[in-house]
């Protein structure tokens, strides 16, 4: 068992360094190494790996997330489908094919109004929000929810080998300093808010980001409320948007 883990890992630094060497040799291109050496690839790796152990639905929702990040690199994300929409063919077919059958085992719960599942792949979903307050925490899958309440009171997000995406935009900061905690590991979170919005970001990266993408040159900027964002983004990445 850890002389897999041991080869599980050293495939990825080998891989690396090739690579790296034939960059610095002029024989690879830059903008084809940086998509070899990048988060969305080894998400891949990682799904393709936890497939092939028989994780089917866990390992097929890891790989198709991070192809899903790495096709604007690609671009093959056009608006004919060309490309995307044949693809999806082929990994629903995957799907189909691999599929556990159902088992009574399946373990089902309900907390704060919102379904979570837990079978025996491993993977979790789970999302409660009370009164503003939000909290997410999903493995192997992925979350959307769009927050209605008058209020955003913060939120606490955990994501591994999943993704996130949180709608705030109908919503409203009261307090001066409005805080989400983001641990993102091998993962992705999507959160949309109001243009004005004042961001303040407190987030330790490796091998990830964390990026405001909103478009607000001529917005007036909200200055009695700031929402902060802590955490961690490991192999991953997060993003705001409007």
């Amino acid at each position: 068992m850890n002389l897999r883990k041991n080869i599980f890992w050293a495939i990825p630094f080998i891989v690396v360094g090739i690579v790296w060497l034939l960059k610095n040799m002029g024989m690879i291109a830059t903008d084809i190494f940086d998509i070899i050496v990048s988060w969305q690839m080894l998400v891949m790796y990682v799904g393709v790996s936890t497939f092939f152990s028989r994780q089917y639905v866990g390992g097929l929702i890891t790989f198709l997330f991070g192809l899903y990040f790495l096709m604007p690199e690609l671009d093959w994300m056009d608006g004919s489908g060309m490309t995307i929409w044949p693809l999806l063919l082929v990994l629903a077919g995957i799907v189909i094919l691999f599929s556990p059958r159902k088992k009574n085992n399946t373990h089902w719960k309900n907390r704060g109004g919102t379904t979570g599942n837990e079978a025996d792949t491993g993977t979790k979903s789970e999302f409660i929000n009370i009164d503003g307050y939000v909290e997410s925490d999903n493995t192997f899958s992925s979350v959307e929810q769009i927050i209605l309440d008058p209020v955003f009171k913060g939120a606490r997000i955990k994501v591994l080998f999943g993704g996130t995406i949180l709608d705030l935009r109908r919503t409203k900061l009261e307090g001066p300093r409005t805080y989400i905690d983001i641990d993102c590991t091998f993962a992705g979170v999507e959160i949309y808010v109001p243009n004005d919005w004042r961001l303040h970001f407190n987030v330790r990266t490796l091998m990830g980001g964390c990026e405001d993408k909103r478009f607000n040159a001529s917005v007036n900027m909200d200055n009695e409320h700031v929402l902060v964002v802590r955490g961690n983004a490991t192999f991953g990445g997060i993003e705001f948007k409007s």
